[in-house]
């Protein structure tokens, strides 16, 4: 009875803690979920050429149950594109909102400052925009994906090739 009892004072105090979160802190978190959700763009892009690869290996000798499978195949590939990039998005306007958050913090602390001249709180708010401008820019971008056997070297050949059925690509989100 007692661990029904802690149970909701046990998620009052997650919620405590996250809303007590700095708003630096949430950006970060952000920005590390746009990486993240960045690589599972590419790599469930992979997924949808791997099936359209089999879709086009039908031949008029395939049958209709081949053309089933690889239909259905490209089906499930391109519903996880599209599940990864509506998080993709998602997070990228949560890291757009975390940093016009912390500029909006950062305008309110020059207000408080009656003693800085105009220029320096321009020059400052300049470089504190960069970031909110960065964040803008990324949200209307497009997602690259590198192929894993272009970064890698021959030394390392016989591991590229397993990272090729590992893993698909690697996220360049610029």
């Amino acid at each position: 009875m007692l661990s029904l009892r802690a149970f909701p004072a046990a998620l009052a105090l997650g919620l405590a803690l996250t809303a007590c979160q700095s708003v630096e802190q949430k950006a970060v978190k952000d920005e590390a979920k746009v990486v993240s959700d960045s690589g599972l763009v590419c790599s469930a892009t992979a997924e949808v050429e791997k099936a359209l690869d089999k879709v086009e290996a039908l031949t008029p000798a395939s049958t209709v149950a081949d053309a089933e499978v690889a239909g259905e195949s490209l089906k499930k590939a391109l519903a996880t594109l599209d599940k990864a990039e509506i998080e993709l998005q998602t997070s990228k306007l949560n890291e757009y909102r975390d940093q016009v958050a912390i500029y909006e913090k950062f305008v309110s602390q020059i207000r408080q400052s009656k003693t800085m001249t105009l220029e320096e709180a321009a020059q400052q708010l300049k470089a504190k925009a960069a970031p909110v401008i960065a964040a803008r820019e990324q949200l209307a971008e497009t997602t690259d994906c590198i192929e894993v056997e272009e970064l890698t070297d021959s030394n390392h050949e016989s591991s590229s090739d397993q990272s090729k059925d590992d893993t698909a690509g690697k996220a360049d989100s610029e």
